[in-house]
């Protein structure tokens, strides 16, 4: 089947490392550098027994760890991360429908229980 969700947590920790060292020098991109917070969070909730990936500056789940491969499925919630150092939380029901958002917040655990919430009822 693949490698365990807690090895896949420990790359996305050090990827969301790196990349948060990398938009912390000024004019090299507008991703507020909050992404190792965000991770670091999700790590110590339920949503850890997903496997985490980032997508266009999202931090998204899926539930395989090769889900492109069709291997698991990827999780209709999010958190996006957006100007001025916020989350924001949003449910996508398929690629071709706008998303839905639901809270816009400057705490990566407001924004994680909020993701919850859908992301326990998904897996049931």
């Amino acid at each position: 089947m693949g490698d365990p969700p807690s090895q896949a947590w420990d790359f996305r920790l050090r990827a969301a490392a790196d990349q948060d060292e990398y938009c912390r020098v000024p004019g090299r991109s507008w991703v507020p550098p909050i992404l190792e917070d965000l991770v670091l969070a999700a790590r110590n909730t339920p949503l850890s027994r997903y496997y985490p990936f980032t997508s266009h500056a999202s931090l998204r789940f899926g539930t395989g760890p090769r889900w492109w491969l069709g291997d698991g499925e990827v999780l209709a919630h999010a958190i996006a991360l957006v100007p001025e150092g916020r989350y924001l939380v949003h449910t996508q029901a398929s690629p071709d429908r706008p998303p839905t958002v639901a809270l816009e917040t400057a705490s990566a655990e407001e924004a994680l229980a909020r993701l919850a919430e859908p992301a326990a009822a998904s897996s049931s």
